[in-house]
């Protein structure tokens, strides 16, 4: 029996979006970084000192985690444009029209931050668009007044990305057309350079929410509270798997399994909030989803995040030398 070409597609994009999921302010000026500390962590569990304990406690117990069951990963949906900071990245196709196959992160009003492999065929890129200030990513007629839509006019990955499971899984998208900043749209902050993240992220993106074979797309945003592993601790089990962990990577649990990135979160943020009382609150991105282990949301294997703060100085160099030459 002939495949339909929806089918085909379908698997086209699920193949895109899962490619690293292996293994059964005004553009010229740099932007503000900030690093996390004080109060704004009391609530969590500060595993980059205890994640040695971390196969021996509930990690699912994380602030606002919901429980979950052998089949669906303990994501939730999230308040409707409480993370306008998120974009979706969509392709173009004959018969489903724009499909989301990976995520971005808004941080000025013409630069969005995703993962490289996300970009890697230049003929995708050319018939994608980015979506920003949409939660229902199907709920197009609804939400038409909060969504704004831009071609990518240019992009950057990073010079030393390999493809696959290697470091360095970073790039930025350039739109000429700035984004409007509101309420459904917003640029989150950097994180100062080479800080060290510590206690829990917030992943936020439309990826599989399936611990199956069969993939569950859903098309509200959801969030998943994750705790930051220890980087030796990650790094021993994904060397049982004979994966390597970069210096420049950033992982999570739990390893209890349930939660985890899957397919379609692919270039998507791993969030903190900030800070300090007396300070303004600031949304730090603080991760970009690269790579974790199929199926999603198995026992000890850990999501495996581009760490931003290595990558800082390199962000703000690429939009100001690029923005000299537009």
């Amino acid at each position: 029996m002939l495949l339909s070409y929806r089918y085909i597609y379908s698997v086209l994009l699920t193949t895109i979006a899962s490619i690293m999921v292996v293994l059964s302010s005004a553009p010229h000026m740099q932007l503000p970084v900030r690093k996390c500390s004080g109060p704004g962590h009391s609530m969590a569990l500060n595993l980059a000192e205890y994640g040695l304990l971390e196969n021996r406690i509930s990690t699912l117990d994380a602030p606002h985690q919901t429980h979950w069951s052998k089949k669906f990963l303990a994501k939730r949906e999230a308040s409707p444009h409480s993370a306008p900071y998120v974009v979706s990245i969509q392709m173009m196709t004959p018969d489903q029209g724009l499909v989301h196959y990976c995520a971005g992160t808004v941080i000025n009003e013409h630069w969005i931050l995703t993962a490289a492999h996300c970009l890697t065929s230049p003929q995708s890129v050319a018939s994608s668009v980015i979506v920003a200030g949409s939660h229902d990513i199907h709920n197009r007629r609804g939400e038409a007044g909060n969504v704004q839509m831009r071609n990518i006019d240019y992009y950057v990955r990073h010079e030393l990305y390999l493809g696959g499971v290697n470091p360095y899984d970073i790039a930025l998208i350039y739109t000429k057309k700035p984004l409007i900043f509101d309420e459904y749209v917003q640029a989150a902050t950097l994180p100062e350079q080479d800080a060290q993240p510590e206690g829990y992220g917030t992943l936020y993106g439309w990826g599989n929410v399936s611990m199956t074979a069969v993939p569950n797309y859903p098309h509200k945003l959801q969030l998943a509270n994750m705790p930051i592993l220890d980087m030796k601790l990650c790094e021993e089990i994904l060397a049982r798997s004979g994966l390597e962990l970069h210096e420049t990577n950033l992982c999570t649990g739990p390893l209890s399994g349930g939660v985890s990135i899957c397919t379609a979160d692919s270039g998507g943020p791993l969030m903190q909030e900030c800070c300090e009382p007396h300070l303004e609150q600031s949304n730090i991105i603080i991760g970009i989803v690269s790579w974790g282990r199929l199926p999603c949301g198995q026992k000890n294997a850990p999501s495996v995040f581009v760490r931003v703060s290595a990558f800082t100085d390199w962000i703000n160099q690429i939009i100001a030398s690029a923005t000299q030459l537009m």
